[in-house]
């Protein structure tokens, strides 16, 4: 009896500490006191973020930022987030992300930031840069971000080439990744890429600079093509070579264009460069940059 005594004692004290008179300055209230949580935002991705891919070309992940997922710089990746900016007025009121022809500004601003994150011109080297606007889902939860991403590639076919450093300063003078001597690789007796090689070693192709399209009309051809970057390319082959039409004529020296926008929406953005390539119907081993009027 005395052990269930003294457990009906103990209930009673603890019944009787809950009537105790509440202190002063408490409410009784548990929850009207707590701070509100702050709105949930989407993440944002920073300068120097490094993204890996199951695709191995530039043109899939190009497409969509879906097509990339973010990963330590020090592991293989494909893509770096060089710069992230903000859309602002009209854009940012809109109720979804721009589309190609309406980001023009934010192009320019992309190709600026890029080209300082590199150290020089991203269309002078095998690298590639892509504009990725918020998806839809980031969009709609508030999303108003822009990335700007640069991915390195084995040949002008656009097959990406993974790294594991960053691509920071990447283009400065005498970088791995500019563009410079190569040969030809042909497909049924059409140009189809390039493959690098020191200009010391054997080589059929250089590279002279880039131009701009002629027009604003998307090349939907072969004769489109030419009439956008045939004079604007051949005008650079003078210029970078010093050679008189007449030692390039003996030469049998052609000139390639290589169309750097990926698609009509790219296009749209105002990517309406090519590169230009001077081609020889045999192999060198020295540049013809500078070379004037010499014999091949």
């Amino acid at each position: 009896m005395r052990v269930r005594l003294t457990a009906v004692l103990v209930a009673v004290l603890v019944l009787a500490a809950g009537c105790a008179r509440t202190p002063q300055g408490v409410d009784k209230d548990l929850v009207d006191d707590w701070a509100m949580m702050a709105a949930a935002k989407v993440p944002e991705p920073e300068p120097g973020d490094c993204w890996t891919t199951q695709s191995s070309r530039i043109g899939d992940i190009a497409a969509s930022p879906v097509a990339v997922v973010q990963t330590p710089c020090e592991m293989s990746h494909v893509a770096e987030t060089a710069y992230v900016g903000q859309f602002t007025g009209a854009l940012a009121d809109a109720d979804r992300a721009p589309s190609a022809d309406g980001m023009a500004e934010t192009y320019k601003a992309c190709d600026a930031q890029v080209a300082t994150f590199l150290g020089g011109s991203w269309q002078d080297s095998r690298l590639r840069m892509i504009v990725y606007p918020p998806t839809t889902t980031q969009w709609r939860g508030g999303a108003r971000f822009y990335r700007c991403d640069v991915a390195a590639l084995r040949t002008e076919r656009g097959i990406l080439d993974p790294r594991t450093q960053t691509l920071k300063g990447a283009l400065q003078s005498g970088g791995e990744l500019l563009l410079g001597c190569g040969s030809k690789v042909e497909t049924g007796g059409n140009w189809t890429d390039v493959d690098p090689a020191a200009c010391t070693a054997p080589h059929d192709t250089e590279f002279v600079g880039v131009v701009a399209a002629a027009g604003a009309v998307y090349p939907a051809d072969a004769k489109a093509r030419s009439a956008a970057w045939g004079t604007g390319c051949l005008n650079k082959i003078r210029s970078y070579t010093g050679m008189p039409d007449s030692t390039l004529a003996k030469a049998k020296a052609g000139s390639g264009y290589w169309q750097i926008a990926l698609s009509q929406d790219e296009w749209k953005a105002g990517n309406r460069s090519a590169r230009c390539y001077v081609t020889l119907p045999k192999k060198i081993t020295r540049s013809l940059k500078g070379a004037g009027n010499i014999t091949i």
